[in-house]
């Protein structure tokens, strides 16, 4: 070969060398590729007595894993396939798809992310359906709280129980909770890769609105871009795996992303509330008992069927800000609740939401006084609460039979529509169905297809113009705009800010604003 011609590839070669060698350890692999991890987690077999786990794990954020302490639920042994479908078959359960980050939300036997327990057991290991749900209250007979958490204020406030089923091979993003849990594992296993809050700001956060207690990082955990997101490599980390029969105590707070395994992967998890003190008035101090779910009180427990209540707010939390605002204002009045509310939701503003919160102000403030004390508030009870939140209609989309409204954007559908009329000249009905419920961007329901044709109001069943289409579809499309709210972006959160209004000129003068923003936004 020639000299030069060597020569010359020779320094290509070393060139492209060079740049590989100064990638960051881990670049493009899964998360964790950038250092083996070294976070130690605590693992016990013996179930703590509650005070040793409030001044050991809860109190200061410390996760613990507890081998073997699944066993102590009946589920554990309980719940085959078999039995699912024979005892609870009819319940109802949230889906998701198994890759938290890129996968749609698949459609159930009851609807778009919504499925029975019966039909999922029966497809689910042909899909890509994952149930993140809430706990049928059915079934909480045969889930045991541990001993470790069974009484005094941590016992007393379980806002809810979850309930995780996949085929194996699901993957969460990396994320925190609001709340504390206990997860416990019944089949499969579970790697998690875990992150202590100290790191948060390495941890390349994702924006969410400011009023949010969780939070995510902006990685793909399967593939980590070291190049954008470069103070991962500064993190330290916990690497370890759940084996059918194992709980975890995970501390609000704590960054984790799970990896699932196993044909059959099954688990269920009490999330409890950030509390401050530990009240041990009913513990017994010799030799506190687990107790059955069905025996607890659950802030949020779910029949099983209708509207969810996953992720509904800590109506304990809410207590306590509506106490700290009298506190240190003698009292907390109407138009300061207005505030509180409105400025935390901005993208709710309209005046039907404003009447909404009336209603639910009239449930804690039952003489119309137009204010409440510190006493009064302290005074209220929690079903009180609960009636309080519910009239303030902030249920997440998701846990409603009227989801695809939400999920799926009708300017989405106006553009099928007029594709289809592109290039076809006309759309005939099983074409329009077929578009719809298999489209590669999201995948509606045949039921929420039908409503959108049959307002279309053809004169051939199965056939409509570009007239037809022109002339209503809006009216096809109204479910999707009247549900429909916008999006909040760092330019129009407003959830952190306090405007402290006094009066209700200033509550109107805001309500416009917010108003104008979601004009805008809208545009």
């Amino acid at each position: 070969m020639c000299p030069i011609i060597l020569a010359f590839l020779l320094y290509v070669a070393s060139s492209n060398a060079g740049e590989t060698s100064e990638l960051p350890r881990g670049h493009m692999e899964p998360f964790g590729g950038h250092r083996p991890a070294d976070v130690p987690i605590l693992e016990t077999t013996t179930i703590p007595d509650p005070w040793t786990f409030w001044e050991d794990y809860v109190e200061p954020g410390v996760p613990l894993i507890l081998r073997g302490a699944a066993r102590e639920s009946p589920a554990f042994e309980l719940w085959t396939e078999e039995y699912l479908k024979e005892h609870y078959g009819d319940l109802e359960i949230r889906l998701e798809g198994k890759n938290e980050a890129t996968s749609r939300i698949p459609v159930g036997a009851m609807g778009l992310g919504r499925d029975t327990i019966e039909s999922f057991v029966d497809h689910y290991q042909e899909t890509d359906a994952y149930v993140i749900s809430q706990l049928p209250e059915p079934m909480y007979p045969e889930i045991s709280v541990l001993r470790c958490m069974s009484c005094g204020n941590m016992g007393g406030r379980i806002v809810e129980a979850d309930l995780w089923m996949s085929s194996g091979e699901s993957v969460s993003i990396m994320h925190k909770d609001a709340f504390n849990q206990i997860n416990c594992l019944m089949q499969g296993t579970k790697r998690w890769k875990m992150v202590h809050g100290s790191y948060e700001e390495f941890i390349h956060p994702a924006w969410e609105p400011e009023r949010e207690i969780g939070g995510r990082s902006s990685i793909d955990v399967t593939k980590v871009d070291l190049i954008a997101y470069p103070n991962i490599t500064k993190i330290r980390w916990s690497d370890f795996t759940l084996n059918p029969g194992d709980c975890l105590f995970l501390p609000n707070g704590y960054y984790h992303q799970v990896t699932s395994h196993g044909s059959t992967n099954l688990a269920v998890s009490l999330l409890f509330s950030r509390i401050s003190t530990f009240e041990d008035d009913d513990c017994d101090p010799v030799d506190q008992p687990h107790i059955p779910l069905s025996e607890m009180f659950v802030l949020w427990s779910w029949p099983g069927h209708g509207v969810m209540s996953m992720g509904n707010l800590d109506v304990w939390d809410v207590q306590s800000t509506y106490a700290k605002i009298a506190q240190s204002n003698s009292v907390l009045t109407k138009e300061r609740f207005l505030e509180e509310i409105l400025v935390l939701f901005p993208e709710r503003v309209t005046d039907t939401y404003v009447q909404d919160l009336l209603k639910a102000w009239d449930v804690i403030d039952p003489k119309g006084e137009g204010q409440i004390t510190l006493d009064e508030i302290l005074a209220l009870d929690t079903a009180t609460m609960v009636r309080h939140t519910l009239q303030m209609d902030l249920v997440e989309q998701s846990n409603t039979l009227e989801f695809e409204y939400f999920y799926i954007d009708g300017e989405d559908i106006r553009d099928l529509l007029f594709d289809l009329l592109d290039n076809f000249g006309n759309v005939q009905k099983e074409q329009f169905i077929v578009a719809y419920t298999t489209h590669p961007e999201y995948s509606g329901t045949e039921e929420f297809a039908l409503e959108v044709w049959n307002k279309l109001k053809t004169a051939d069943p199965n056939l409509a113009t570009r007239e037809e289409i022109e002339a209503n579809i809006e009216e096809a499309l109204e479910n999707w705009r009247a549900k429909r709210i916008f999006d909040l972006t760092p330019a129009n959160d407003t959830s952190g800010q306090s405007l402290l209004w006094q009066d209700e000129d200033k509550v109107a003068d805001a309500l416009q604003k917010a108003r104008e923003t979601k004009s805008k936004d809208e545009l």
